[in-house]
């Protein structure tokens, strides 16, 4: 696979279960049931990104464990370790509107109404009350909560994130 940015990482494989060569998976996705749906993934390790069958899924929600092909040992599965499950950015499954997938969000420009510069999105954390932008501007870093009071709009197209400018947000 020659594109990265192709590379959307739904999961990363924590270690072997059992002796025939079963993954346990920790799910990174807010959708865990796509993993029922997979007939093939990316699997990015060691620098390597390839294309790999799925042979079987097991488990619900955040417990998965995956079975690949042509890993059919521990010691196979334990050579994947950390390894990053992902699928294509084409793959991925559509998304209520108003919400977006945090690839989507890493690199938008922040702009307040009145046109100010705040800086890009570097990161989405996900939070108890709200999820929140790690906004960079030079060498400082801006908090921005992701609610409807702040967040007036949001272009992908544009990679354009326009926010309300309340007191004290960005001193």
């Amino acid at each position: 696979m020659s594109d990265e940015s192709d590379f959307v990482v739904i999961g990363l494989l924590r270690r072997a279960h059992g002796v025939g060569g079963e993954l346990s998976v920790e799910s990174l996705t807010d959708m865990p049931e796509r993993f029922d749906k997979l007939e093939r993934v990316l699997l990015r390790h060691g620098g390597c990104t390839r294309e790999i069958g799925v042979r079987r899924v097991r488990g619900k929600g955040r417990s998965i464990l995956l079975k690949l092909e042509g890993v059919d040992d521990r010691t196979s599965a334990e050579a994947l370790r950390g390894a990053e499950i992902g699928v294509r950015r084409e793959d991925v499954w559509p998304v209520p509107e108003d919400t977006y997938y945090v690839f989507e969000l890493i690199g938008c420009r922040v702009v307040s109404e009145t046109g100010r510069d705040v800086g890009v999105i570097d990161d989405v954390w996900k939070m108890p009350a709200n999820d929140v932008f790690a906004v960079t501007s030079g060498s400082r870093e801006v908090l921005i909560p992701v609610v409807k009071s702040v967040v007036r709009k949001i272009d992908l197209e544009r990679k354009v994130v326009v926010i309300e400018e309340m007191e004290g947000l960005l001193d």
